[in-house]
């Protein structure tokens, strides 16, 4: 038994090792000005599709995990806000990108912006998870990609799921569909003419100038799903589709709201050489 439970240790590390290494290879070692990666972890640990986590003693891995980012804003300088464009993609609007993946399908970790980008210059990155109003209960048929997706769209009256998280495992499911409630329109085919009541969209600043950053031109910041799920028990029955009434759904807005504290988003340090 200690034999067996030695190797499995070792092969979730190798699983976790490999895949880092294509991660790094395939988004996260850009050398590129223009792109900012986003990297999920859990417990510091980087994640994905083939690569379990686990959570009050049970391993989790996901299947889906994408989210809109909008409002996205870098400081370069004391009190200097700029906007930068984004470069058009099918992941990418100039002003919205969709960031994440659906395992079995192409991944898109990162935000790419224009040629005149310069990220090494960012002080500070400022965005807001979500869609704007204005766009966010139009037809999806008639937007540009990535917000005519059907799988993050929920209707013309609810609009996009800002964030679609969806976690497995050989006993269960759990699953965070993050969008607008209350929202009044007179029909369920209709987009409302007032935001909705609970809009449930989140605004992030992340600093970018910590001394062990690996290099001015490969920024990386992390998301961190354990802060995200923090207090919460992943199962069947505390799965949220952002419900107000749903203590889940209760308990992961406040773990939203609480970001800028407990390090949901943040920049990733590396080691110093």
């Amino acid at each position: 038994m200690k034999a067996r439970s030695f190797f499995s240790r070792l092969l979730t590390k190798l699983a976790i090792i490999l895949s880092m290494v294509i991660f790094l290879l395939g988004c996260g070692k850009t050398n590129d000005k223009r792109t900012l990666v986003v990297s999920p972890v859990f417990n510091e640990q980087l994640i994905g599709c083939d690569v379990n986590f686990t959570h009050e003693n049970t391993d989790w891995r996901y299947q889906q995990f994408l989210f809109f980012i909008s409002n996205i804003e870098a400081q370069t300088g004391v009190g200097n806000w700029i906007k930068p464009e984004l470069l058009s993609s099918k992941f990418q609007t100039k002003t919205i990108a969709l960031v994440g993946e659906k395992c079995g399908e192409e991944s898109h970790w990162q935000l790419n912006y224009s040629s005149d980008t310069d990220i090494s210059k960012w002080q500070k990155l400022r965005f807001t998870i979500g869609v704007p109003f204005k766009v966010n209960h139009l037809n999806p048929l008639t937007q540009e990609s990535p917000l005519n997706l059907p799988t993050m769209f929920w209707g013309w009256q609810k609009g996009h799921k800002f964030l679609r998280l969806e976690l497995v495992n050989e006993q269960d499911t759990w699953l965070y569909h993050l969008g607008s409630v209350g929202c009044k329109a007179a029909s369920p085919l209709r987009a409302p003419s007032a935001p909705c009541l609970y809009d449930n969209k989140f605004t992030f600043e992340v600093d970018l100038t910590h001394s062990k950053y690996n290099t001015k031109e490969d920024k990386v910041i992390i998301f961190d799903v354990e802060k995200l799920v923090s207090g919460l028990t992943l199962d069947g029955v505390s799965s949220c589709q952002s419900s107000p009434k749903n203590e889940s759904c209760q308990q992961l807005v406040n773990n939203l709201q609480r970001s800028n504290k407990n390090g949901l988003f943040k920049q990733r340090k590396e080691q110093s050489n």
